[in-house]
Parts: C-alpha cells; structure tokens; sequence
C-alpha cells in the first residue's frame, strides 16, 4: 500500500509503502523484491528509497509474530497531474 503524497505530512512526490512480512530474511528480501515493483508503478518514473524500516510486530505473549516492512520513496523526474 502507497499514500498519497503530501497526505502524510512529506513533500509532493514522496511516498510510503508498506507491507508484513513474516520475520524472517528470505521473505524479507522477496517483499523488498515486490516493493520495488510497486514503487516503479506508483512513481511511473525512477525512485530513490528514503529510508527502510523493519518493525516487529509484538503479540501478547511478548513474541514478535510479524514485522512490517515501510520504505519512504521519493519519485523521481515525476510529472505533474
């Protein structure tokens, strides 16, 4: 998923995509894999990463069950709507 860009709070252009993954550093790599794909489509033109976080997810037991995934994009040479 992409938010729009200004909607949260960055500059026109500027994109965060996000999805779960679970934990581990194979599937990390086939969605970081996918992400590039959609960020090439939500840009329609090259983009440079930001910044990637990895955040786990905690359950009640205290475990991490998940982690989710967030690039921050900045499209690049975008054309304006």
């Amino acid at each position: 998923m992409a938010d729009k860009p200004g909607g949260n709070g960055d500059s026109p252009g500027v994109y965060t995509i996000t999805n779960l993954y679970d934990g581990n550093q194979a599937s990390k790599e086939r969605l970081a894999e996918w992400m590039d794909i959609e960020a090439q489509k939500v840009c329609h033109s090259p983009y440079s990463l930001i910044s990637e976080e990895s955040i786990p997810i905690i359950n009640q037991l205290g475990e991490a069950t998940f982690s989710r995934l967030v690039w921050k994009i900045r499209c690049r040479g975008q054309v304006s709507e």
